[in-house]
């Protein structure tokens, strides 16, 4: 009986052994610089909000980030386009319609398209946003 608590205590040592070699061998680039003893200074960044991190998947805040996205698309400016509007695909999920020099020109955006809103500030002052498709 007692070979077999030392047989296993030796199976759980070299085990834990293997274990640990494998997590060090692929966390030690992550951590070190270019196999230097200076600790990443992105790793600290990331070490530092991994509490945050486990907190909002917690917290389940991924629902305040949707409704956050939901907020922002009804901010976009919506018209109304006459009847008979011909559409064109110039992204997945975005359309331009075609018109002449003066006819005003219409964007559809297809329900679900991610889009990326960037602020861009022009010349003469003013400030504009543009919504950019992801694919």
């Amino acid at each position: 009986m007692h070979k077999k608590k030392k047989t296993k205590l030796y199976i759980l040592i070299a085990v834990s052994m293997v274990f640990s070699f494998s997590i060090m061998r692929s966390l030690t680039p992550h951590v070190f610089v270019a196999n230097t003893p200076t600790l990443n200074p992105d790793f600290m960044s990331t070490l530092q909000k991994s509490p945050i991190a486990v907190f909002a998947y917690l917290g389940n805040i991924q629902e305040d980030a949707t409704l956050k996205d939901h907020l922002e698309t009804a901010k976009i400016p919506q018209a109304t386009p006459p009847k008979g509007t011909n559409y064109t695909s110039i992204a997945k999920g975005v359309y331009a319609s075609e018109g002449g020099e003066n006819e005003k020109r219409y964007i559809k955006i297809e329900k679900g398209t991610k889009l990326e809103i960037h602020t861009l500030v022009l010349s003469d002052g003013r400030t504009v946003k543009v919504y950019v498709p992801v694919e």
